[in-house]
């Protein structure tokens, strides 16, 4: 998705360039949650909110400052929804590092846990038929986000994962 920007004259009548983090609609008006952003396209600003209406041409135009404290109350709770939501989808990806020094994304399809450690099916993000799917013990932050893949050693344990995947894939059929 290719990201969208604006520009915003600011009081003094200097041009401040804005990145769009979210617009949205209710009956009454149309919003947009933004960052304001420098020369090299790196946020400056915390998100904040503006009103606005289309001009003739589809873009956003015409940004207006929010009104009342039930109007801040509800953009605020639409934000906290998207960080909920964002958060939450963060938690089912991970990167690796490729054996030539390039993150690969990675999807988190399954996990469990099992005498004490955790474990995961992944596969790659980008392969969407998810052909080849990885196994691995994890250790995770306090917020569940995997920080790091532990090998599965021993023989045992591989069996123990191997019969939990073709558990899973026999559920599916």
């Amino acid at each position: 998705m290719d990201e969208q920007i604006f520009i915003l004259t600011n009081d003094a009548g200097e041009e401040q360039r804005c990145r769009v983090v979210f617009n949205f609609e209710t009956d009454e008006h149309s919003y947009v949650l933004f960052t304001l952003i420098n020369e090299n396209g790196e946020s400056t600003s915390d998100i904040t909110a503006l009103r606005y209406e289309l001009d003739e041409n589809g873009e956003m135009a015409s940004f207006e400052d929010l009104e009342t404290e039930e109007e801040w109350a509800m953009v605020e709770e639409v934000l906290n929804t998207l960080v909920a939501e964002f958060d939450q989808d963060q938690l089912n990806f991970f990167t690796v590092a490729g054996e030539d020094g390039e993150d690969i994304v990675c999807q988190v399809l399954h996990r469990f846990e099992a005498n004490g450690k955790n474990y995961l099916f992944y596969g790659l993000a980008d392969d969407e038929e998810k052909t080849e799917i990885f196994a691995s013990a994890y250790e995770a932050d306090e917020n569940g986000m995997i920080i790091d893949l532990v090998p599965i050693e021993t023989e045992e344990e591989w069996a123990m994962v191997e019969e939990m995947l073709t558990s899973l894939t026999d559920k599916e059929q």
